[in-house]
């Protein structure tokens, strides 16, 4: 786009790629929800949902934002935090946004959420770096690990590990701490979507246990009573849900394959690092803007509270671009390739003014529920 902050509308927005949709970035302003930056010739830009409900999204860099309204610090703060990031992917935003939360930028409760979630992902690659460690010891010495008392595993893992990176080293030619810093940013890369078939508390996982909650729960709801459907906007949204579940579990197994094979992987990635870690990303990718959606939903506890949730999540759905056709068997459903539905409002009072402060007090609510 040009230099120029003034936004412009794109009507029809078909994304070929997740790169050109975006990264959904969790801002807190009521005009901002839904937003997506990516990178553009220029920088990056903001790809913002038609305030009015209407077909279509802004394109527009930080200084036409308010032309939309006023972001607030939070928002602003992230949106410099995201600017100075070598790589804008889900796993870049989570990081960034973490920190600006852990600063008090979204409140108490998300600052307590996200030092819990820095502390648990710190966690996640140690796991996933011992699971890869073990499954390196497995490949070269098949049940060599079952004799091995759970008390002295972690300690005999690290020996034999290291006994198996030596010899290993003059196969693939690389030296054995070449072989252990690699294997250490392989468990960074694939933390999120685990290692085996058993981890059941990778963030990957947990998002989609959410997401099979959130679509069963509102398939639910409407079939107890078909009033609670406003327009079939309830039956797109679960369709949608649907769609993203499927593909996200078979993306998951997928990858959680690519990593089973520890010493392929390790090749791979001394042959091609940013092939190995675009393999390991796209469950993110997949997912990428589906929490947030789902939170709203779960959330709203009351018949009313879950009519007005709907008519916010029509606006959100992320679009599944074409290029998740080329990472699983499944064939895209036409449908997945556009906005399911939208919202027609010519009236947005509701998400400026006082309206706006409740909202904003509302998403940091989710904010920290979403850490």
């Amino acid at each position: 786009m040009s230099g120029s902050s003034a936004p412009f509308l794109v009507e029809s927005h078909h994304p070929a790629t997740f790169r050109s949709r975006g990264v959904a970035a969790p801002f807190t302003t009521p005009m901002l929800v839904g937003t997506r930056i990516r990178e553009s010739k220029t920088g990056i830009e903001l790809v913002v949902p038609n305030p009015s409900g209407g077909r279509g999204v802004y394109i527009l860099d930080w200084g036409g934002v308010r032309t939309l309204g006023n972001p607030n610090v939070h928002d602003t703060v992230l949106f410099r935090r995201v600017s100075s990031i070598g790589r804008l992917d889900p796993a870049g935003m989570r990081d960034a946004a973490l920190d600006v939360a852990l600063d008090g930028h979204a409140g108490r409760d998300a600052a307590a959420a996200a030092k819990r979630g820095i502390a648990g992902d710190a966690a996640f690659r140690l796991n996933a770096h011992f699971r890869l460690m073990l499954g390196l010891i497995e490949q070269v010495h098949p049940a060599g690990m079952k004799a091995i008392p759970p008390a002295a595993l972690g300690e005999e893992v690290e020996r034999r590990g290291t006994a198996i990176l030596h010899k290993l080293a003059p196969l693939v030619g690389q030296s054995p701490a070449d072989l252990a810093d690699a294997l250490a940013a392989l468990g960074n890369v694939f933390a999120p979507v685990g290692i085996g078939a058993d981890d059941k508390d990778a963030r990957t996982a947990c998002l989609l246990r959410r997401l099979e909650e959130a679509q069963g729960s509102l398939s639910d709801w409407l079939s107890a009573d078909a009033e609670n459907d406003i327009g079939g906007i309830g039956r797109a949204i679960a369709g949608a849900m649907q769609t993203a579940d499927g593909y996200g579990r078979a993306i998951l197994q997928a990858t959680r394959a690519v990593a089973a094979d520890a010493i392929g992987l390790l090749k791979r990635w001394f042959k091609d690092t940013e092939a190995a870690v675009t393999t390991a990303s796209r469950a993110d990718w997949v997912l990428d803007g589906w929490e947030w959606v789902c939170l709203l939903w779960l959330a709203a506890q009351t018949g009313a509270a879950r009519r007005r949730a709907l008519l916010e999540m029509a606006q959100l759905i992320p679009v599944l671009p074409g290029e998740a056709a080329n990472w699983t068997d499944l064939p895209p459903p036409p449908e997945t390739l556009r906005q399911p539905c939208r919202v027609t409002s010519r009236e947005d009072g509701w998400r400026s003014g006082g309206a706006a402060f409740a909202l904003i007090e509302r998403n940091e609510s989710l904010r920290a529920m979403s850490i």
